[in-house]
């Protein structure tokens, strides 16, 4: 009798240690009060970059007990962004947050305080330094990142735009090499006529373009966060500089090569006008560009004895986007309508568009179809 109480006391024990055991084990279980969410501008999500707003950015929020898995990306934008319910594009993707990184992984340890969760920290990649503090709830999230990117020849460094001579520097860099074409009896290079057309022909209250870009923009500063910063004014005959906000263009340099992002979202959302952009390209020409959304812009760049900085498009993106443009000189009312435009803004030197830029528009084609080589950028100069 005493063996089998002795049983039922240490069968009592054994299941009393064990529910003990499974309470405490789900006491002890780690709940976070935010689910796996997508936060975005639309769902909360307020994001800074340098201490500036950024939009058009997206964080998920995957959470693994008191840990979470951050990723940062860019939005998608598709036709009702754009606006384009008459012409169907296929769904664009957006830089991320992060200069030259599509999206950013972050790993990170959540504070939870009720319904709340917090988190800061630091985080390394291939040279880039992430430093990140925010917080969360179900409803949004606060998240503030400050970036030191890689290093590189241009971050730290700023640069005026080259003044306007006649003949001398311009702020315009042009080199276009093709097959001549018929002019007035004879032949001409489109890299002679282009750089005459722009040193002579008035644009607007009889400034050329080179004069109009050196009234406009001053200063082009390279930031170490990524952000490409400028000096500018609204109007020439403005007598005061502004400075850009941030977050509107980035950049990275890498394999010898500048890459700029636009944050088209940023840049809209400062312009005062509704996030969504207004698309008006040819279905071609949009899907060539697009992917540059994301990817970045490529320009080539190069520094010469007198210190001039030279930063342009090249071959390689220019020569497939003209292709798309050149079936519209084909036309022979398109060339005349261009062709009007321009004498209307050409007042006393009308004549001359006729003369010196119709041969130009008509030849557009062939000059496109028989270019080597072609750059079209600007030239700065160090800052005194």
């Amino acid at each position: 009798m005493m063996k089998k109480n002795l049983f039922y006391y240490l069968f009592a024990v054994i299941c009393s240690v064990t529910l003990f055991a499974s309470c405490s084990d789900d006491d002890d279980k780690i709940v976070c009060p935010i689910d796996g969410t997508v936060f975005t501008d639309q769902s909360g999500l307020q994001l800074t970059y340098s201490g500036a707003p950024m939009f058009g950015k997206v964080v998920q929020f995957e959470p693994q007990g008191d840990k979470a898995v951050l990723t940062l990306s860019g939005v998608t934008l598709n036709n009702e962004d754009l606006q384009r319910a008459d012409m169907p594009i296929p769904a664009i993707a957006t830089a991320g947050v992060v200069p030259g990184e599509q999206t950013t992984i972050l790993n990170v340890d959540l504070v939870i305080e009720g319904d709340n969760v917090s988190f800061e920290g630091t985080d390394e990649k291939d040279g880039r330094v992430l430093r990140y503090k925010g917080t969360a709830t179900k409803s949004g999230m606060q998240l503030d990142l400050n970036v030191t990117l890689p290093e590189n020849e241009l971050a730290g460094t700023s640069w005026n735009l080259a003044p306007t001579a006649f003949m001398g520097t311009s702020p315009v860099h042009i080199v276009w090499n093709a097959d001549e074409f018929p002019f007035n009896g004879s032949t001409w290079d489109i890299d002679s006529a282009l750089k005459l057309t722009l040193g002579m022909a008035p644009i607007k209250d009889q400034m050329t373009i080179p004069q109009l870009l050196f009234g406009i923009l001053n200063k082009v500063t390279f930031l170490a966060d990524g952000n490409i910063q400028a000096e500018y004014k609204d109007n020439w005959s403005d007598e005061d500089w502004k400075t850009s906000p941030l977050n509107l263009a980035t950049y990275t340099v890498k394999n010898g090569k500048l890459y700029v992002y636009l944050n088209a979202v940023q840049i809209a959302a400062v312009a005062d006008k509704s996030r969504a952009m207004d698309m008006s390209f040819i279905s071609g020409l949009v899907n060539y560009m697009m992917p540059m959304l994301a990817e970045g812009i490529p320009l080539s760049y190069s520094t010469d004895e007198q210190g001039q900085f030279v930063v342009y498009l090249d071959k390689e993106v220019l020569l497939p986007l003209l292709k798309q443009v050149a079936p519209l000189f084909e036309d022979e009312a398109t060339v005349n309508g261009l062709v009007e435009l321009l004498k209307a803004n050409a007042a006393e030197m009308a004549g001359l568009v006729d003369a010196f830029l119709k041969p130009v528009l008509v030849a557009f084609p062939n000059i496109i179809a028989t270019t080597t080589d072609i750059q079209i950028g600007l030239t700065l100069l160090p800052t005194e």
